[in-house]
């Protein structure tokens, strides 16, 4: 009979094949490597942004404007200029082509589009005119408006420059692992036997006569014996035997944010 308790032993004996070291020392490593290199990146963002505001305006302007999508030009010229009608039209704006632009109009968006005279843009980017576009003077606009939002970009990266740069360090932190490793076995075996016995002696016997007891006289004797025996075994027998790994690990940072302030 196999012995399931001696199964499970020999499972306990196997606990060097998890890799147990090798996984604690995977997750140290991990968490490192994670740490240096969101340290790394942020470092990264400092000297983009040190880079940027290095340039000129007119410089940063001319290397960001084609990066402005389309639907941040949309959204400043439905700002500026929303359709009369707004409640029954689609149009999100009154510059399309086909449209028209009064004098009161022209005036409102070139004064959201002016940019600063060190942006050595032509007339301070103020393109806008009164009457119907057409797509030549639509594409003037749209490049007016990219001028625009990289200039407010311009502005906001010299903003976060007196600010200084918002960074995220760790204060403290916790790495725990454990492994937890079950073994179990049993062995059961029961056997159960009933025996039944039953002897049984019967006697039959008959007799007939006449008037006189004479020759004529008729007498029958028999006798049976039976016997029976009956035996029933049921065996019962069941091994049990096995193992349970759990492997948990888990890492705890305490982080803050301060600012890192630059020099002007």
């Amino acid at each position: 009979m196999a012995n399931g308790t001696g199964a499970a032993v020999t499972e306990a004996a196997r606990l060097d094949e998890i890799g147990f070291p090798e996984f604690t020392c995977k997750l140290v490593t991990d968490v490192f490597d994670a740490l240096v290199a969101a340290n790394i990146r942020q470092t990264e963002a400092y000297v983009e942004l040190l880079k940027a505001v290095s340039e000129s305006l007119k410089d940063y302007i001319n290397n960001t404007k084609d990066d402005i999508e389309g639907e941040q030009i949309l959204q400043f010229l439905a700002k500026t200029l929303p359709p009369d009608n707004a409640g029954t039209t689609n149009d999100a704006t009154k510059v399309k082509v086909g449209g028209t632009l009064s004098s009161d109009d022209a005036e409102t968006l070139n004064a959201a589009l002016k940019v600063p005279v060190v942006a050595n843009v032509a007339n301070n980017n103020e393109v806008a005119a009164s009457g119907v576009l057409d797509q030549s003077a639509l594409d003037v606009l749209l490049e007016a408006v990219a001028v625009r939002l990289a200039a407010n970009k311009y502005d906001l990266l010299k903003e976060m420059v007196k600010q200084g740069i918002l960074r995220i360090v760790v204060e403290s932190g916790k790495i725990e692992t454990k492994l937890t490793f079950t073994t179990y076995g049993s062995s059961f075996y029961q056997k159960n036997a009933a025996s039944y016995h039953r002897d049984a002696f019967r006697f039959r016997a008959s007799a007939r006569t006449g008037s006189f007891v004479s020759l004529w006289a008729k007498a029958s004797a028999s006798t049976s014996y039976t016997s029976v025996n009956v035996r029933t075994t049921k065996e019962t027998q069941r091994d049990i035997s096995g193992s349970q790994v759990q492997i948990f690990g888990g890492v705890t940072l305490n982080i803050k944010t301060d600012y890192l302030t630059l020099n002007q």
